[in-house]
């Protein structure tokens, strides 16, 4: 090839896929490096990035930003959540639903570091005119959403992933968030069994929540049919057993809402049933059952 000729459109492919790759690589270990700075990942420090661009945002959105499966971004926002970089809170326009929104001071935590790296970006922008600069950017944020949906396909195979549209019947959790799921309902019934201060009406309670569970349809029905595995409701006292149940209960809401809202609400209805059908196995029900099940009721409500 002769210095006035022009690479073939295949080598300016290779070029470019070879250039893509090493931007790629440059990257991830600059995030990876800032991220550590910090305690992060790569995956943590780049969704609290999305959630500062982007205002708080639902777990399926946050999922739908980075292309991760939603039972990914479960796990990825409680670690954010451990090392203070994010946290949930109400979903105004959604009761039933939360959001999860950077913590304050995530963005003051970061912003240095990319300083210097800014300062070479606006120096290689200046190389480009308007017209090339508009090229650039059509390229790249296509090439973005042609990554974001092959990470997507990927995050898609892993355990506990479930169909990004929602829909129960296709819905396949793992073990860990089955075991949360049925934690948070015979837990319900074990706390309203143990707040019952007869022995006979407290089996009784018991036995009548227990088979009010079975009622349940959906992903709950399918979940809660299923023998719990390593399930432990071993408090030694009510108190010790409500700092057990009442937390699973709020996680469960939560896995659910992020699969299906419609599901979390299934689930809600499940266990008022049972919490019902406990507080009438007795003509009048004792000031102890009653205010479990207003606590119980209050929980529902909050998540």
């Amino acid at each position: 090839m002769t210095t006035t000729d022009k690479p073939s459109r295949g080598e300016l492919i290779t070029r470019l896929n070879t250039a893509g790759r090493e931007l790629s690589t440059a990257a991830v270990m600059f995030h990876t490096a800032l991220a550590q700075l910090h305690g992060l990942s790569g995956t943590e420090e780049k969704a609290v990035d999305l959630l500062q661009r982007f205002g708080p945002l639902t777990a399926r959105e946050l999922g739908e930003h980075s292309g991760l499966a939603p039972a990914s971004v479960t796990g990825l926002v409680d670690r954010l959540q451990r090392k203070g970089f994010a946290r949930r809170i109400p979903n105004p326009a959604d009761r039933r639903s939360v959001l999860i929104e950077a913590a304050e001071g995530s963005s003051e935590a970061l912003a240095p570091y990319f300083a210097h790296f800014m300062e070479g970006m606006e120096r290689l922008y200046a190389r480009y005119g308007d017209a090339e600069l508009s090229t650039i950017t059509d390229f790249l944020t296509a090439g973005a959403a042609v990554q974001h949906e092959a990470t997507a396909r990927l995050t898609a195979t892993l355990p506990g992933s479930w169909p990004r549209g929602g829909g129960g019947g296709a819905t396949v959790l793992n073990r860990s968030q089955k075991l949360t799921v049925q934690t948070a309902a015979h837990g319900v019934v074990t706390l309203m069994a143990a707040a019952d201060p007869g022995a006979f009406s407290s089996a009784r309670a018991g036995m009548a929540a227990g088979k009010a569970l079975t009622s349940a349809t959906g992903l709950t029905g399918r979940v809660l049919a299923e023998k719990p595995k390593g399930m432990k409701l071993n408090g030694k006292s009510t108190a010790a057993l409500a700092d057990q149940v009442f937390p699973a209960l709020a996680a469960a809401l939560t896995l659910l809402g992020e699969i299906d809202p419609a599901e979390a609400d299934n689930f809600r209805s499940v266990i008022q049933v049972a919490v019902d059908a406990a507080v009438h196995t007795r003509d009048s029900a004792s000031p102890a059952m009653i205010a479990m099940a207003d606590k119980i009721g209050a929980a529902l409500d909050s998540v």
